[in-house]
């Protein structure tokens, strides 16, 4: 399969390297030399210096011959473009763009894209995954990472394992034992800088990152066997009135009336825009770095913290300044890869990467076969899948023991007739079952071609 990526940016590079991981055939567009030079000296791919929105550069590309089309510049209408030439002049397939501005996506407009008028298969916005993504954590409380799958009845759950953490050295097996009637599924641990899938055999460990899959009924029972009871959220403080700000507190605002958000906002123009669109939310025009503006927003009685301006260092101090304030948590809003590592033994309680949020929602574009969703995990590490499982694809009627799937691949859970299942060696996948796989980066292209319908032959 051929790709053609526009823009060499962090999204485009981490995108090309996970494909090109994966053994596919990648072509990265871009008009910075610097960027493209720094992508051929470490990745396997190949560069065309020039503007996406070029046909002459399209061409030069590949683009005859592209299967998939992913434009992720810095312009929306670079972006917007190069997918409507990618169509109108080669006939790709697939074209993925990134568009942040949100006038653009405004229900309204829906009938814009389209073959007849812009021929965009699918849309990234940025902001509004990562307002979701942060939406989903307020209801998950304890957790500090949270995906809904299975049509809404699985959650897949990243929590750390505290002190107080009841199962600690306790092995995967006797969890599995222990609690039978919670249907929940450990996939992977983070040990330090540790990453690995789970066996029988694992225990688990203090400070350990965990991801499991549990289904919605047992949710907080599962929560409780880790140690944690946390209640939701009834008042949050978010700094920074962008696009994501914005967003968040309008969901809040239209999905939860049990909320009491505040949202702090520097730029006094933007303020009066925010006051004038939202009703229930308090705007409060100021620096979320004096502690005066903090106190006017009620830190000190604030269950969740919620930086989302555009500079990493005034989301982590303002993060800072909060915990030190009273606040019980943080979410802090980081783009810079490098510092995520560091804040969680600083006080900071989440850090969200809208960059792996953005990759995530591409790759499950991407993905061939029946494939629902796809979440990145621990910055490239691997992937959780959601699939469908096709007549004539390699697990259609076969036991999980008899697939011999690679240790590095771990299957989470079946959605069958409306009921989730905890598979065992013993379980037999059926045609139709919605499944729930984890799987290392340098193995998803094995899973892939499991997943996919094989031809019939007579």
């Amino acid at each position: 399969m051929k790709t053609i990526i526009c823009g060499a940016g962090e999204v485009g590079k981490s995108i090309a390297e996970k494909l090109s991981k994966e053994g596919l055939e990648v072509t990265v567009v871009d008009e910075s030399k610097e960027q493209l030079k720094k992508i051929s000296e470490t990745l396997d791919v190949k560069t065309i210096h020039g503007a996406s929105s070029l046909p002459s550069i399209l061409s030069s590309a590949g683009a005859s011959e592209c299967d998939i089309l992913i434009a992720v510049t810095k312009s929306d209408e670079n972006n917007m473009i190069s997918c409507q030439i990618g169509y109108s002049l080669f006939k790709i397939p697939t074209k993925i763009a990134r568009i942040r501005q949100q006038d653009y996506l405004k229900g309204e407009w829906k009938s814009l894209y389209n073959k007849e008028n812009l021929p965009i298969d699918a849309i990234i916005s940025p902001e509004n995954e990562v307002a979701k993504a942060i939406y989903r954590r307020l209801h998950a409380p304890g957790s500090i990472d949270m995906v809904e799958l299975a049509d809404n009845r699985l959650k897949l759950v990243g929590l750390k394992c505290e002190e107080n953490c009841p199962i600690l050295n306790t092995s995967i097996r006797d969890l599995s034992n222990k609690f039978k009637d919670i249907l929940s599924n450990i996939l992977l641990v983070f040990r330090g800088d540790e990453k690995f899938v789970v066996n029988s055999k694992t225990t688990l460990e203090k400070n350990d990152i965990v991801y499991f899959v549990v289904d919605n009924d047992n949710f907080l029972d599962a929560m409780k066997s880790f140690g944690h009871d946390e209640t939701e959220s009834q008042k949050i403080v978010i700094i920074g009135g962008g696009n994501i700000g914005y967003s968040l507190a309008k969901k809040i605002e239209e999905e939860d009336k049990n909320i009491s958000t505040n949202l702090i906002e520097f730029n006094k123009a933007r303020s009066e825009y925010l006051a004038a669109n939202l009703k229930s939310v308090t705007v409060i025009n100021g620096d979320g770095l004096e502690n005066e503006i903090l106190e006017e927003a009620g830190i000190a009685e604030t269950d969740n913290l919620i930086a989302v301006t555009d500079d990493d260092e005034n989301n982590i101090l303002s993060s800072l300044l909060a915990k030190r304030a009273g606040a019980k948590n943080c979410m802090t809003l980081i783009n810079n890869s490098s510092y995520s590592s560091l804040l969680n033994n600083i006080g900071i309680d989440i850090t969200i990467d809208p960059k792996l949020v953005t990759i995530s929602k591409i790759l499950e574009k991407v993905r061939s076969g029946k494939i629902r969703s796809d979440y990145t995990i621990g910055d490239g590490f691997g992937e959780v899948l959601e699939a469908e499982i096709l007549p004539n694809s390699a697990f259609a009627n076969k036991k999980l023991a008899d697939m011999n799937l690679p240790k590095n691949i771990r299957v989470g859970a079946i959605l069958r007739n409306k009921k989730i299942m905890i598979p065992n060696s013993e379980t037999t996948f059926e045609v139709n079952d919605d499944v729930v796989f984890f799987s290392e980066t340098n193995s998803i292209k094995k899973l892939e071609k499991l997943l996919s319908n094989r031809p019939e032959y007579s």
